[in-house]
């Protein structure tokens, strides 16, 4: 195995269920959060050695993601609203494997209102569950950090009367 395949296999590893997650945040259904995880995969196998570490490779990461997730839903107008009016199907996810099915389907009904969200609240809101910090979220979106936190608190006022 060279460099590029163990850099790549580490980051992999490293950031593989908060990507999904992002996906699954954008899409609101498993079958195309599948689709768009391969691309943006790719991408980072692609770009890795362009990596020039002026961020952490965890925010570079994020960037390619969000980027290619806006690209994806650009290019797939129709698909995406198709998509967030279908019924998630198989959502299991392996970090949901453990979780009990009530649970499971709770978080079935999070994603699939966050996948209802504007494209950038989808980025903003699936970063937070991802534990990201505001500034984080911020050097990510390209906002400032004040105005990450006056977003998040729309957008959980928004997901909460979704799910209520």
């Amino acid at each position: 195995m060279n460099n590029k395949e163990q850099h790549f296999k580490q980051v992999y590893t490293q950031s593989k269920d908060k990507v999904y997650r992002l996906c699954l945040g954008f899409l609101g259904n498993a079958a195309d959060a599948e689709d768009l995880f391969q691309e943006i995969l790719i991408k980072v196998w692609n770009n890795l050695e362009s990596f020039r570490a002026e961020s952490t490779i965890n925010t570079w990461v994020y960037r390619i993601a969000t980027n290619t997730a806006l690209d994806y839903l650009n290019r797939n107008k129709k698909a995406q609203k198709r998509s967030s009016h279908l019924e998630i199907e198989n959502l299991r996810s392996k970090t949901l494997e453990d979780q009990p099915f009530y649970e499971e389907e709770k978080i079935n009904h999070l994603y699939q209102a966050i996948s209802t969200l504007k494209e950038m609240d989808k980025i903003i809101i699936s970063l937070l569950l991802d534990q990201c910090s505001y500034s984080e979220i911020a050097e990510i979106t390209g906002i400032s950090i004040s105005n990450v936190g006056v977003r998040i608190n729309r957008i959980k006022k928004a997901l909460a009367k979704k799910l209520n």
